[in-house]
C-alpha cells in the first residue's frame, strides 16, 4: 500500500487485505483443543471494533480509545491487526505495553502463535530475529515488549524513553497507576507518521488514570476515537432456553431497569438484547437474587461486578467505594442545569496587587474563571475558597466558588480552578472576585476560606492586602480603580462549633475528618432537593467520582475534590450565616426574580404598597395590644 494520508479507498484495500489475513489466522483458545481460525469466529464485539477502526482510518484518525468489558477476545483481536499491521508496512517501530509481565508473556507467546501458524500461502514476512526485549520480522519492522508497572517508582518516567514508536497497544490502563509512565510513553509516539496506529484498550476499574484519557480522548474527536464494547458484544454470553438455567434467570419479564439499560444499548450502539442474553447477564450479576412474596427478584450487582460487565459506556466507570452522590440525579443536573453558556478570563498577575489584570481567556488551556452570572444589583453572594493542599493533601488546584444566595434557593454563578497560583496570588484572585461580587451595588458577599496548611498563608496576604489598600501612602491610582472598597461590603465566616454553648469563636474554616463528613452531608441534602443549581460540568464530574469508605469521603485513584469541597464550604456559610436573614427578608428566589423584571414605576408602587402593609399590620398590632389589655383588666376585677 502507498504511504500517505487514509482516505475511505485506501481503507477499503487494507481492509479486505486484513480479512484475508484474518481468514489465515489461526490462534488457541481456552474453549478449544485445536487451534481457531480468528476469521471464521470473530464475535460481534471484535465486528463493532473493527468497523469502527476502519471507519476511524477513513478519516485519517490513528489514536484509538477501547473501552469494554471482560473476555470479549478485544486484546486478542488487537495483537492480530498489531501483527498484520507490522508485516504491511515495511520498517515500523512498535511496542505492545502491559500491565505486568504475566500479561506480556501471555500476549507475546500469542503473537508468536499467531506468526508461527500462518500458511506460506499468503507470503508474510516471518520473523527475523526475536529475544527478550524484541520481535523483527524480516521486512525490518520489530515490536518491543514492554510492562508499564502497577506503581510508581524510581524508573516511573523511563517507559519508551530514547524509542520512537509510529505503532503501539497499551492494555489494560486501568491498572497502570504509573502517571509518569503514561507522559513517557506517549512522548515517544510519532505524530507524523502516515502510518502510524494507537491502540489503547482497557476495562474501566473506576474513576483512575485510565478514565482521565478516555475523558481527554473524548473532547478531541478530531483525533481520537473511542470505541465501547460492553458484554452483550460476546453471542455465547447467553443461556439458552433448553437450559435449566433460563426457567430461573430468564422467564421473568425486564423490570424497569433493565428495560431502561436494553434501551439505552440499543440506542447508543444498535445492539438488541435477546432474553437468553438478559439471563445471562441476570446470572452474572446476581446468582443468588430471589423474589420476595409477589415482588420479583432483583439481579443488581456489585459495583465490581457491574464495572467488568458494563451495559454502557456511562455504567462501565464505577467507584469502588460507596458511591457518594447519586449517579441518576448527577445526570438529571448535567441534562437540567450544567450550562456551557459562560464567559471565561485568566489572570495576568504582577508584584503588587494593583498590577494584576483580568483578561478573556485566549484558548481553553488557559482558562482560570468561568462566570455564568455577572454580579447583580442587590445581591448576596457567597465566595468559598480551597487553596491547593488544603483540604486535601492530594490536590493540587486552588478552587473558588462564587454562590448567589436566596432564603430558598442558591445557584452557582463562577467558578475558579488553577493549579499554577501561589498562596499569595490566590488571595489576590479571592480579592478580586470580593471586589466585583461585593460591590456597592451588589450589597453583600460573604467569605469562607480553608486555612488549613497553605490556606494560612492566603488568609495572611489577604488580611495584609486589607491593610496595605487602606494606606495613606497608595498611589492615587488605587483609589481611582476602586481598590479601596473592595473589603467594604465583605462579611467573613465565623467558625463556631455545633455542640459549643460558649463563645469560642474563630474566622474561617479548617477542615477535619469529621467536619468534612458533615459539609459535604449536607452539600449532598441540598443537591437531591435542588436547592442548590450547579451549573459546571467540572463539578459535576468531581462529584461523580466522589466515594464513601467508612468516615472517609474522597475522589478515587487520581482524581480531584478541589471543586466540591470549596462548593460544601460555600453551603456551609449559606446555612449557617446567610439563610437565616434572607428568610426574615422574604428573599426567595422567586421574589428577587420577580423584582428583577419589574420596572421602576412598579418597583415605588411595590414600595409604597409595603409601606401602607407595614402601617396597616402596625395599626392591627396596636389594637390587639389594647384589647389584650382591656381583657386582663376585667379578669382581675
Amino acid at each position: 500500500m502507498a504511504d500517505g494520508g487514509w482516505t475511505p479507498q485506501k481503507v477499503a484495500v487494507f481492509k479486505e487485505a486484513f480479512e484475508e489475513f484474518l481468514n489465515n489466522c489461526y490462534i488457541y483458545s481456552k474453549d478449544s483443543v485445536d487451534p481457531v481460525c480468528l476469521g471464521e469466529n470473530l464475535y460481534l464485539g471484535q465486528r463493532m471494533l473493527l468497523d469502527a477502526i476502519y471507519d476511524g482510518l477513513s478519516k485519517d484518525i490513528h489514536d484509538f480509545y477501547i473501552l469494554k468489558a471482560r473476555q470479549l477476545g478485544i486484546s486478542t483481536i488487537s495483537r492480530a491487526l498489531v501483527v498484520f499491521w507490522q508485516g504491511l508496512h515495511e520498517g515500523l517501530s512498535g511496542a505492545t505495553v502491559f500491565d505486568k509481565d504475566e500479561n506480556k508473556n501471555n500476549a507475546r507467546k500469542e503473537i508468536e502463535d499467531i506468526l508461527s501458524l500462518l500458511p506460506a500461502k499468503l507470503s508474510f514476512p516471518g520473523i527475523d530475529s526475536n529475544n527478550r526485549y524484541e520481535l523483527r520480522l524480516k521486512n525490518r519492522s520489530s515490536l518491543k515488549f514492554m510492562t508499564a508497572g502497577i506503581r510508581t517508582s524510581k524508573s516511573s518516567g523511563t517507559l519508551a524513553r530514547s524509542t520512537g514508536l509510529a505503532l503501539a497497544h497499551s492494555s489494560e490502563l486501568c491498572s497502570w497507576e504509573n502517571q509518569e509512565g503514561i507522559i513517557s510513553f506517549r512522548e515517544s509516539l510519532s505524530e507524523l507518521h502516515p502510518n502510524r496506529l494507537y491502540l489503547w484498550e482497557s476495562t474501566a476499574r473506576g474513576f483512575n488514570q485510565w478514565w482521565e484519557m478516555w475523558q481527554e480522548a473524548k473532547e478531541d474527536a478530531t483525533h481520537k476515537k473511542c470505541i465501547f464494547i460492553g458484554w452483550w458484544g460476546k453471542p455465547s454470553q447467553a443461556i439458552e432456553r433448553s437450559d435449566p438455567d433460563f426457567e430461573r434467570y430468564g422467564v421473568n419479564p425486564p423490570s424497569d431497569k433493565e428495560i431502561k439499560k436494553i434501551k439505552a444499548v440499543k440506542a447508543l450502539y444498535g445492539v438488541s438484547i435477546t432474553p437468553e442474553q438478559l439471563a445471562w447477564i441476570r446470572r452474572k450479576m446476581d446468582p443468588n437474587a430471589k423474589a420476595e412474596g409477589d415482588a420479583p427478584a432483583e439481579f443488581s450487582g456489585s459495583v465490581i461486578k457491574i464495572q467488568e460487565q458494563p451495559w454502557t459506556e456511562e455504567e462501565a466507570f464505577q467507584q469502588s467505594g460507596a458511591t457518594f452522590f447519586d449517579p441518576a440525579g448527577l445526570t438529571e443536573i448535567c441534562n437540567a442545569t450544567v450550562s456551557k453558556k459562560f464567559k471565561t478570563y485568566s489572570y495576568v498577575v504582577g508584584l503588587e496587587f494593583r498590577d494584576m489584570r483580568i483578561l478573556p481567556a485566549h484558548n481553553a488551556r488557559s482558562v482560570e474563571l468561568k462566570v455564568w452570572e455577572e454580579p447583580q444589583v442587590s445581591g448576596v453572594y457567597v465566595i468559598a475558597a480551597d487553596v491547593a493542599f488544603g483540604a486535601n493533601e492530594r490536590n493540587d488546584r486552588s478552587a473558588i466558588q462564587v454562590l448567589r444566595c436566596y432564603a430558598d434557593a442558591v445557584d452557582q454563578v463562577a467558578e475558579y480552578a488553577w493549579p499554577l497560583v501561589t498562596s499569595q496570588q490566590f488571595g489576590w484572585v479571592i480579592a478580586s472576585l470580593l471586589g466585583w461580587y461585593g460591590s456597592e451595588d451588589a450589597s453583600e458577599c460573604y467569605l469562607i476560606l480553608e486555612i488549613n496548611g497553605p490556606g494560612e498563608a492566603t488568609w495572611t496576604a489577604l488580611q495584609s492586602l486589607k491593610r496595605e489598600l487602606a494606606a495613606p501612602y497608595m498611589p492615587k491610582d488605587v483609589a481611582e480603580k476602586g481598590l479601596t472598597r473592595i473589603f467594604q461590603n465583605v462579611r467573613n465566616y465565623i467558625y463556631t462549633r455545633s455542640d459549643s454553648m460558649s463563645v469560642g469563636r474563630n474566622y474561617q474554616w479548617k477542615t477535619t475528618t469529621q467536619l468534612k463528613v458533615a459539609i459535604l452531608e449536607r452539600l449532598r441534602d441540598f443537591v437531591t432537593n435542588k436547592i442548590l443549581t450547579i451549573r459546571s460540568l467540572d463539578t459535576v464530574l468531581e462529584m461523580r467520582s466522589l466515594a464513601r469508605d467508612g468516615d472517609n469521603i474522597e475522589a478515587e485513584g487520581t482524581n480531584k475534590d478541589d471543586r466540591v469541597i470549596s462548593l460544601a464550604l460555600g453551603i456551609r456559610c449559606w446555612e449557617e450565616r446567610v439563610r437565616r436573614s434572607l428568610m426574615s427578608q422574604k428573599r426567595t428566589k422567586a421574589n428577587e426574580e420577580a423584582k428583577k423584571r419589574q420596572t421602576i414605576t412598579d418597583q415605588v408602587a411595590l414600595f409604597n404598597q409595603n409601606l401602607f402593609g407595614d402601617y396597616l399590620a402596625g395599626k392591627a398590632a396596636q389594637r390587639r395590644r389594647v384589647a389584650l389589655a382591656m381583657r386582663r383588666r376585667s379578669w382581675r376585677g
